[in-house]
């Protein structure tokens, strides 16, 4: 006993002196700490609110580190989910899906969310006064404006963490953010039915042009990925060929015996293909932003009113009018998503949806790389020349 004792006062004398060492050294206080505390189900159960694991030893961990701030005195009896939101360079689509999971958490939760998307490359617009790009399109999905969140009682800033809830949920952004389960449409569409609400002018205006373009008829719906989707990111999928949309659609057609397709895409190239083929049976809109080359359809200026505006509401229309169609023929993507996603929602269900499945690309353009970003950006600059 007393050399067990012994040899137990020189680790503590030692620990010490490795403490003091490390105090500085977040890396091998870190270790430190997992080598001391690793196998104590305390421990676990710490580490655990830090990664995406709902259990540790069958006990479920449902800490929360969430910070509530005192901004005001509004809305005393409510929890204010205030999420600020700068999309850089984001895709709209991926952005609704964001929304979906941060609301999925604060509905989990029983916050009341707010929105205010501030900024995006694509989607602000200066010609507007309001300056929440969200509420260009949606309601507020707890009818709270972004002037009375931030003078409530009780407010928690958002963010994408895992204490936020952020891998509670599909969430964008994750190595696996192209491989969504149907578990997670039919979980998200419960989502857009409660929370998501266009505004009633953008409403109208859809749905007219639904009506107009689409008048009744049996519908195929087409989302076919080209421009941009054809530059080599990492961890894409590997664009489908044009002729690979054109086979499936027209197999899909006669499954469902439908009257006409209606083509939704962001590639000129694209659409003159499909009018080869279909002709009179193609539906389209004319009004259109897309892209001749590999540049990004909603990259670069126009001279076009609101066009920033139309940009957004342009995918939105495009969202809507593929969810009125009885079958949808798409590749993996945040649009194709969406569409199932808003179909659900109206409590339908397609006849038929074929997603034409390719491999993620390995290797590839990284886009949280400012160089790789860089020399995309050149590529769709110089298209933008030849345009003009």
């Amino acid at each position: 006993m007393a050399i067990k004792r012994y040899l137990h006062n020189i680790f503590k004398h030692h620990l010490v002196s490795i403490r003091q060492w490390a105090k500085d050294k977040p890396f091998w206080g870190c270790l430190l700490k997992i080598l001391l505390r690793g196998r104590t189900k305390e421990f676990q159960q710490y580490v655990a609110r830090y990664i995406p694991a709902p259990t540790v030893g069958e006990i479920k961990c449902v800490t929360r580190n969430l910070t509530v701030s005192t901004l005001g005195t509004l809305n005393a009896k409510k929890i204010i989910m205030y999420l600020e939101r700068d999309s850089g360079s984001g895709g709209f689509c991926a952005e609704w899906v964001y929304w979906l999971n941060r609301l999925s958490f604060s509905d989990k939760m029983g916050f009341k969310h707010c929105i205010n998307w501030t900024d995006s490359q694509f989607y602000k617009e200066s010609e507007l006064e309001n300056n929440n790009i969200f509420e260009y399109f949606f309601e507020q999905p707890a009818n709270i404006s972004v002037e009375d969140a931030v003078e409530s009682q009780n407010v928690i800033f958002d963010y994408n963490t895992i204490d936020y809830g952020y891998y509670d949920f599909f969430a964008p952004g994750r190595n696996d953010d192209y491989i969504i389960t149907d578990k997670d449409i039919i979980s998200f569409a419960e989502i857009q039915k409660k929370y998501i609400r266009l505004n009633e002018h953008l409403k109208n205006e859809i749905s007219m042009d639904i009506v107009n373009l689409i008048n009744g008829k049996k519908t195929l719906a087409v989302h076919a990925r080209g421009a941009d989707a054809n530059v080599p990111y990492n961890n894409h999928p590997i664009p489908v060929k044009v002729e690979g949309y054109i086979e499936n659609a027209r197999r899909e057609m006669d499954t469902i015996q439908a009257e006409k397709i209606f083509l939704a895409t962001d590639d000129n190239n694209i659409l003159k293909r499909f009018i080869e083929e279909f002709g009179d049976n193609l539906l389209y809109y004319q009004d259109v932003e897309r892209s001749n080359g590999l540049r990004m359809s909603c990259y670069g200026e126009n001279s076009r009113p609101l066009h920033h505006y139309k940009l957004g509401k342009e995918i939105i229309r495009d969202v809507y009018t593929m969810a009125t169609c009885q079958g949808l023929v798409c590749s993996a993507s945040y649009v194709s998503y969406m569409v199932q996603i808003v179909k659900k929602s109206m409590d339908c269900d397609f006849e038929i949806v074929y997603c034409i499945k390719t491999e993620l690309r390995k290797k590839g353009l990284n886009l949280t790389d400012p160089k790789a970003i860089r020399s995309i950006e050149k590529i769709w600059n110089q298209e933008l020349e030849n345009k003009l």
